[in-house]
């Protein structure tokens, strides 16, 4: 094995990992100083296969593993060997600014002596890839009459792709921009196409169709203080034409912290979050799903603890990530997993178990049974999709009040998960309003201006009593 370097000696900050639909190629992107380029070894039956790129591309894709020197011990050896080769090559390949435009890819090989080689060029996916988002808009981007100002890529510093939903990466803007808030690109850039794409194309743009549903969505809302706030940028690439094509956007809010990220650190930590502060959460979680359904008529279709950020004070919550094309089984609503259909008879909703052929609406792993209920019902019956979304924010408080760790990978249907609540610390009006948000019946939830008006007021005599 090669001497073990430490790229981030070097000023190289490994970044993700990936491999093409093929299994011929292993892709890795670096970033150092604002600089990020994506690196390639390539499967070649004329070199040995104990060359290195061989030897990743055969431990990535999981080929040959009969002789051992064709691949390696474990993952963990070809990572390091991965950004081994890329700290020899670094500083070599930022000697030249070509090196550093959109759609340059440096391929990585070794010679006979083992020493590591590296070629950089356009990659001709890339003209694939302006082709692919050409047709975008700044109105499918931004309000209508307030379009957001435009940046090139090239003033954008791709950090770390995020958890959540979507193609989400950290990002800022290269010194001497103006905006110093750290940010959030969303969208499809040259790396994440190499990612999603694929010969029949199908996932890529369903992704894209997603991602331009998702911001034009945003983009149209009515602004409140708990919900994702309209992009602050576009962000565009230029090809060889000269010409922009519009390829994400940036929103201030990336070194804010997710639920869910806050209550593993409480549980991990044993500190607890203050009541009055859980109530002000559960308020605002709330608001958010009110303002959604009573004011943008439409659903979110994911509540969560993950899809909802925390200020850098965590005193606020905001309602993020609108795919609207996933849902997490732990806090779907039992009804909503796509086996039946619901109507409004004299006020009341009644469901019925779908006996027909099979229908889909989208990707299986998208939503329960391949059957998204959500679209369906807002147009037919919305209340339906309103106390779908009530039993989500029940199950989302019921685990942030409860402190119960849910292993969110696990759970395949909502039923899956029992309720408990612990020791009996938390008022017992509480837990009886969030119990009735997941009863079974969906008649017998409350409606959102009740969830709204309860918590207003639990949150008031904390407040008052503080």
């Amino acid at each position: 094995m090669a001497e073990e370097i430490d790229p981030l000696k070097f000023d190289v900050v490994p970044g993700t990992i990936w491999g093409d639909e093929a299994e011929t190629i292993v892709y890795a992107q670096a970033g150092g100083n604002g600089d990020s380029l994506i690196f390639r070894f390539s499967l070649n039956p004329a070199k040995s296969p104990h060359s290195l790129p061989n030897r990743i591309v055969n431990c990535f894709h999981v080929i040959d593993e009969d002789d051992i020197k064709s691949t390696f011990v474990s993952r963990s050896d070809m990572r390091k060997e991965i950004w081994t080769a890329v700290v020899k090559v670094w500083a070599k390949c930022l000697r030249d600014e070509k090196n550093l435009k959109p759609g340059v890819i440096v391929d990585l090989d070794t010679n006979d002596a083992g020493d590591i080689t590296w070629t950089a060029a356009e990659d001709p996916l890339f003209e694939k890839y302006l082709e692919f988002m050409s047709g975008i808009k700044s109105s499918d981007l931004s309000s209508e009459g307030d379009s957001a100002p435009v940046r090139d890529i090239s003033e954008v510093i791709m950090l770390e792709a995020m958890t959540g939903r979507g193609a989400a990466k950290s990002a800022g803007l290269r010194k001497g921009q103006r905006e110093q808030s750290p940010l959030i690109f969303r969208g499809i850039d040259f790396q994440t196409y190499l990612q999603v794409h694929d010969e029949a194309g199908e996932f890529s743009s369903a992704m894209l169709e997603t991602w331009k549903r998702a911001s034009r969505l945003i983009a149209g809302m009515t602004p409140h203080p708990n919900i994702q706030p309209p992009p602050k940028y576009l962000v565009s690439v230029t090809g060889p034409s000269g010409e922009p094509t519009l390829i994400g956007h940036l929103s201030t809010y990336s070194h804010r912290r997710y639920l869910s990220a806050v209550m593993e650190t409480e549980n991990e930590n044993q500190k607890q979050i203050d009541l009055p502060k859980k109530a002000k959460w559960c308020h605002q979680m709330s608001l958010a799903v009110a303002h959604t359904h009573q004011v943008l008529k439409t659903y979110h279709m994911d509540i969560c603890p993950q899809n909802f950020l925390l200020d850098e004070e965590q005193e606020n919550l905001f309602l993020v990530d609108w795919e609207q094309n996933k849902v997490t089984a732990a806090t779907l609503a039992p009804e909503a997993d796509g086996t039946r259909d619901v109507k409004e008879v004299d006020s009341k909703l009644v469901y019925t178990e779908y006996d027909g052929p099979e229908r889909s609406n989208m990707p299986e792993e998208g939503a329960q049974n391949g059957w998204n209920v959500f679209p369906e019902w807002q147009a037919s019956c919305p209340r339906a999709t309103e106390l779908a979304e009530v039993f989500s924010l029940g199950r989302t408080m019921w685990m942030l009040l409860s402190r119960e760790d849910i292993d969110f990978d696990e759970v395949e249907h909502p039923d899956d998960v029992e309720v408990v609540w612990g020791d009996g610390s938390l008022p017992r009006s509480w837990t009886k309003m969030i119990d009735s948000c997941m009863v079974a019946d969906p008649n017998k939830r409350p409606s959102l201006a009740e969830l709204v008006k309860f918590w207003e007021e639990e949150e008031a005599k904390l407040a008052g009593s503080a």
